[in-house]
């Protein structure tokens, strides 16, 4: 009788959202609701957001990022490094091959991190402290740095950092390989096909270092609306829906039968690039500092993001709150006083009260349309007239990130694990740095902040850094980002679920209970 008992009670204790939980199951296909295309396989070639979503389940990083941004083992089970912060050794894993079943060795690491350096891939920035690397045997790779660098595993487990291999891309031109539209990875799943503008599919990898994965496929159900793919997923055709609706939904889908919505912080933001190249009115420091008054950041966090979220104060993530200089802030709104700094300008309101127009880019989504709405209302009041261009990524890249066509355009994006992130977006050799921007003091402060490994000591230099930027408006902030994670409440294993034990997006973990 009291095995009876304590039998119901633990599966009373194991019913979670109407579901009886039980051993992982082993099949099916987990379908996700995706925001858009790739711009390629070739996951360190250059920033492709779109991609970052699919290429954790296809290749495997060296050490990589957990939810909570902790430094977990990858490819290297472990690493060690020099006293001086100068030599970082890592020891890989035996036995791991390829999708193709060639082996993988140190070599491939070495390949690929001179390749990223060599070739100035997405984290170029984050490995021009590389002096030489070396394989001293096939499972270690030794990295020498010119000087020491206290971000340096942070930045080698975030973003274009996944191992590639040297057997099918050396010799040739990375950029147009045959396998950047069909990659070959060691991750958790192989690639099978990509029809573009309609699905990814994956399929299951069976001799994936950490274990067999659970789910037989993995498929990416391209739908940049984020509207249809929400009806897609309340109708049965996809089971997580990592487009993001529109926020007005969030409180109505906690309440959804069925579906779980998990909500976490993160190091990311909104923000406003300005473009500061001459020419534009928008490199007029009174117009930055006006449009900085102009904008209301408390309507932007209740209009678009529906109070999931809160409004930027200063110049760097709380987050991230050791790095946060106390008495650096964004001034309050205040329309008057952005009149005046027009007017001191020397732009004048015409008849119908526009003093110029200025271009705004964002992406295509219903929250990037409704945020540049907000703004361009804002600026209306002070005779700003705002012209909207909305795009797919690619198309934003490439006018905003390689032609500087624009006056100003929206951001987000990841500014941890360390402060030396703000290096990619307001360094002069930023990859993200597409302002045209550039201040040596920020460039010195910056570069003195990354080589002390004591956080207190550190603490001035980035202090510095956002004074410098509150007073030279390079970038606006606007709200804090936070991830909202919707999906069936039989989908399991989730990384937001299994903290230090997998990374971001890797889906090896995940079992269907359907």
């Amino acid at each position: 009788m009291l095995r009876k008992s304590f039998f119901v009670l633990v599966m009373v204790l194991f019913v979670w959202s109407g579901v009886v939980l039980s051993a992982p199951r082993t099949g099916g296909t987990f379908v996700i609701a995706y925001e858009g295309n790739p711009i390629s396989f070739n996951p360190d070639w250059k920033t492709d957001d779109m991609g970052a979503g699919i290429y954790p389940n296809i290749f495997s990083k060296l050490i990589t990022l957990d939810v909570n941004y902790n430094v977990i083992p990858d490819l290297a089970e472990s690493w060690d490094v020099s006293k001086d912060g100068k030599v970082y050794t890592f020891h890989l894993r035996k036995g791991v091959k390829w999708h193709d079943g060639i082996p993988f060795t140190s070599a491939d690491v070495k390949w690929t991190f001179d390749k990223i350096i060599s070739a100035k891939g997405s984290a170029y920035n984050n490995l021009e402290k590389v002096k030489e690397i070396t394989c001293p045997d096939d499972y270690t790779v030794v990295m020498k740095l010119k000087e020491p660098y206290a971000p340096f595993l942070g930045f080698l487990a975030w973003y274009g950092t996944y191992v590639m291999p040297k057997h099918l891309y050396a010799g040739t031109d990375w950029g147009t390989n045959p396998h950047n539209q069909n990659p070959v990875g060691t991750g958790p799943f192989k690639f099978v096909e990509w029809v573009k503008g309609d699905h990814v599919t994956l399929k299951r990898n069976d001799n994936y270092w950490a274990g067999k994965p659970y789910l037989d496929k993995v498929v990416y159900k391209i739908i940049p609306d984020s509207n249809t793919a929400m009806q897609a997923f309340l109708n049965g055709e996809a089971d997580y829906d990592e487009n993001r609706p529109g926020l007005p939904l969030i409180p109505v889908l906690q309440k959804t039968p069925g579906v779980r919505v998990i909500i976490i912080p993160s190091p990311s933001r909104y923000y406003i690039s300005f473009n500061l190249r001459k020419g534009r009115k928008t490199s007029v420091l009174l117009v930055r500092q006006a449009i900085e008054l102009a904008i209301d950041r408390n309507e932007i966090v209740k209009k678009v993001l529906k109070n999931f979220g809160k409004a930027a104060t200063g110049f760097y993530t709380p987050a991230i709150p050791w790095a946060c200089a106390p008495d650096v802030k964004l001034p309050a709104m205040n329309v008057e006083k952005a009149n005046e700094l027009l007017d001191k300008a020397g732009y004048k309101k015409d008849a119908k009260g526009i003093r110029f127009n200025l271009d705004l880019l964002y992406f295509q989504e219903s929250d990037w349309a409704d945020m540049a709405a907000v703004v361009k209302e804002n600026l209306a009041k002070v005779g700003i007239k705002v012209n909207l261009g909305e795009y797919e990524i690619a198309t934003w890249i490439d006018k905003v990130v390689k032609a500087h066509n624009f006056d100003f355009a929206l951001l987000d994006g990841f500014q941890g694990p360390d402060p030396d992130n703000l290096r990619l977006r307001v360094g002069t050799h930023g990859t993200l740095q597409f302002m045209g921007y550039s201040n040596s003091e920020v460039d010195e402060a910056l570069d003195k902040g990354s080589q002390i490994a004591d956080i207190q000591k550190r603490k001035p230099y980035y202090y510095k850094v956002e004074r410098l930027l509150a007073r030279d408006l390079p970038i606006l902030p606007l709200a804090e980002v936070v991830y909202v994670h919707i999906f069936k409440n039989y989908v399991h294993g989730l990384p937001i679920e299994e903290p230090g034990k997998v990374g971001t997006g890797n889906y090896y973990l995940v079992w269907l209970s359907k």
